[in-house]
């Protein structure tokens, strides 16, 4: 079916200290007639091969959530930041032939994300910069009941820029942390298959350098 929703937002946007801190905030609303909704399941007991992919509709679904955005130019060298965001997203009726969803959170919907860092450029051309992100727990899909943990990621950069080149040394997810990203629920294994969580992980430590010239 065609789905249909209402839409409510309001923000406001600041400066302070002679546009050294700059505040941003928005808190939403929106509601949805037969929400479309991806989700999967196995087709027939015991037989992988069924598992299949596909869109249908909730009754209806609520979001409500608080986005705000800090950053702060502690001096001409130095930058800090922090982003917030809060949400409460949930089905009020939806029922699959797997779970009844009415009621529950909706799926890749963590009830909070963030991410704060910040960059140091010295007058010589050396910079280096911290990245902290992060998110909450959240269900996998509307099939099943099985949920994420929550995790952060931290991210570290150190470079030199010159007038017409920039070389950057990075490290993504520099601890290393093993966190999902999607999550399937379905018999898989014999004899017995018997329904069990299989996990994608995100990418673990990487380790690069970044050459960029402008012409």
């Amino acid at each position: 079916k065609q789905e249909s929703m209402w839409n409510a937002e309001v923000g406001i946007k600041s400066s302070l200290a002679e546009d050294q801190i700059l505040l941003s905030a928005s808190v939403f609303y929106n509601s949805r007639d037969d929400q479309q909704v991806e989700t999967s399941f196995q087709l027939i007991p015991n037989d992988p091969a069924s598992f299949v992919f596909f869109t249908d509709n909730a009754a209806k679904g609520k979001t409500t959530g608080l986005e705000a955005d800090f950053r702060w130019f502690a001096s001409e060298a130095l930058e800090v930041y922090a982003n917030i965001g809060l949400l409460n997203a949930e089905f009020d009726e939806f029922v699959t032939p797997q779970v009844d969803a009415s009621g529950r959170d909706q799926a890749h919907a963590p009830a909070y994300t963030f991410a704060i860092g910040g960059i140091y450029r010295h007058e010589s051309g050396w910079f280096g910069r911290v990245d902290i992100s992060g998110k909450d727990k959240f269900y996998f899909d509307v099939s099943h009941d099985q949920v994420s943990e929550a995790y952060s990621t931290t991210n570290l950069r150190l470079g030199y820029e010159a007038d017409r080149w920039t070389t950057q040394l990075w490290l993504r997810n520099a601890f290393d942390e093993r966190y999902a990203v999607r999550g399937f629920y379905f018999g898989n294994e014999p004899p017995l298959f018997a329904d069990a969580l299989y996990i994608r992980q995100g990418d673990p430590r990487q380790l690069g350098i970044t050459f960029d010239m402008r012409f």
